[in-house]
């Protein structure tokens, strides 16, 4: 309120609003004319002026509208493509590799023991690295030690991606080794339980995988790992530990499971005996069914938020179990591929190349946490839209922060002394961890308190 009394008191000293006192007096020399008089100089001026440039403020405004919705359209794009056809393929490649080097380096002669060694494996890793996560917060940051904190990090990615890889092979070749790999009836009762379990625990949405997230390696959730019930450690340890067990040896279990009697089905079913056939076959239906639910995705979460209860969950299910399909059927040919075409006569070699290659290519591109499989996260959980998103910010979130430092750069550097300081900063905060998922860093507490000194001065001078 003092700053507008203060600008209307200079406004009034500066320009006045009434005529000079030579035009009132002829105003009420003449008081029985109709017309009206002409408006001084300086207010005809003003008038024409203000008219002049607020005409064309809604076409500029629609314009940039326009073009700020194309730009998003096209960052969005680049996301999807990027997603498809070179994190994903590197994702698959890895797990490739490693699944296949670490059925030639433990117990290659006995399966059951092998995958019972890879199932302790990655079960007692995940419970550890979930039991740890706080610890690796607190104390590797890079804020305190930076060439610490990205050497440690790295390792991190590294040896929780063996762990992932190896609860997934144990679960499935035990799975495979109790019942039957070879019986299409088998695997669909198998399957079928399963899925009906996930559906009762509200967790379908982890069935999904790349290329619906692109996980990114920042600092802010490097080490989170998601628990269902989302219990505290440190206030409750005990059901802390239970809801690890549960989500861990429970959920994680149940979606390989999953995974493995779609996955089966594909073999027994779409051109058997036939591999590069069928693999071509089963990567042309997974990057069909990836691009209808991309294009698919605006009207999913326009519907989102509009229901709510029994519907909404149903209708997520629903959308949920097409990125499955999707997803299952991507890495289905991708994986096969390589079998057939990378170097099929020297298969060490080639587990090598996939396991260390696309490992390097993800880390250079700092998102090599896309090939962890860790968290559980719950069916239609988020405010509208957020239970369907699509965690894929890789080229927005480069552009946004490069915004951002140029922002920044316009507040704090070279400015006039009377230029107010930009107070629309971008500061993002993460979306719940979307299906895998936490990509954009939160703010540090340093441009926290650059943005909260910056409103004040605004609201001082």
């Amino acid at each position: 309120m003092m700053l507008h009394n203060e600008a209307d008191r200079k406004n009034e000293d500066s320009e006045p609003c009434l005529p000079p006192p030579s035009s009132c007096q002829k105003a009420q020399i003449v008081p029985t004319h109709h017309t009206t008089p002409a408006l001084p100089p300086t207010q005809s001026t003003t008038t024409q002026a203000v008219t002049t440039t607020s005409l064309p403020l809604p076409a500029a405004t629609s314009k940039k509208k326009k073009e700020r919705n194309s730009h998003d359209l096209l960052l969005e794009t680049l996301d999807v493509l990027l997603s498809c056809f070179v994190v994903a393929p590197c994702v698959i490649a890895y797990w490739r590799g490693t699944w296949e080097l670490i059925g030639v380096l433990i117990f290659p002669q006995n399966i059951p023991l092998s995958a019972l060694c890879s199932f302790l494996i990655g079960g007692i890793g995940h419970f550890v690295f979930t039991l740890t996560q706080r610890f690796f917060i607190d104390h590797i940051h890079p804020d305190k030690h930076r060439l610490t904190y990205y050497v440690i990090s790295r390792c991190y990615t590294f040896v929780f991606g063996i762990v992932c890889v190896n609860m997934w092979r144990g679960s499935w070749v035990l799975c495979d080794w109790l019942t039957s790999a070879s019986s299409l009836i088998i695997i669909c009762i198998v399957t079928s339980v399963a899925v009906l379990f996930l559906i009762a625990t509200r967790t379908v949405r982890n069935l999904g995988a790349a290329p619906y997230s692109v996980i990114m390696d920042h600092k802010s959730d490097y080490f989170d790992v998601e628990t269902m019930f989302k219990i505290a450690g440190f206030q409750q340890p005990g059901l802390y530990v239970m809801d690890t067990l549960f989500s861990i040896f429970v959920i994680g279990t149940l979606v390989v499971i999953a995974w493995r009697g779609l996955w089966g089905i594909m073999d027994l079913t779409v051109y058997p005996g036939e591999k590069a056939k069928s693999a071509w076959s089963s990567l042309i239906m997974g990057y069909v069914t990836v691009g209808f639910t991309f294009v698919l995705h605006p009207f999913v979460r326009w519907v989102c938020k509009r229901i709510d209860g029994i519907f909404k969950l149903i209708f997520c299910d629903v959308y949920y179990f097409a990125e499955f399909f999707g997803a299952v059927n991507a890495w289905r040919g991708i994986w096969n591929l390589l079998d057939v075409y990378v170097y099929p006569d020297n298969l060490i070699l080639s587990y090598w190349l996939t396991h260390v290659i696309p490992f390097l290519i993800l880390a250079a591109l700092k998102c090599s946490n896309s090939i962890l499989v860790r968290g559980v996260y719950l069916d239609a959980d988020g405010v509208g839209g957020e239970c369907v998103d699509i965690p894929i910010h890789y080229v927005r979130l480069h552009f946004e922060r490069e915004r951002k430092k140029r922002s920044m750069g316009f507040g704090y550097g070279h400015h006039h002394p009377h230029q107010t300081k930009p107070t629309n900063l971008l500061v993002k905060t993460p979306n719940d961890k979307n299906a895998q998922r936490v990509l954009i860093e939160k703010p540090m507490k340093s441009d926290i308190k650059i943005q909260s000194g910056m409103d004040a001065a605004t609201q001082l001078v």
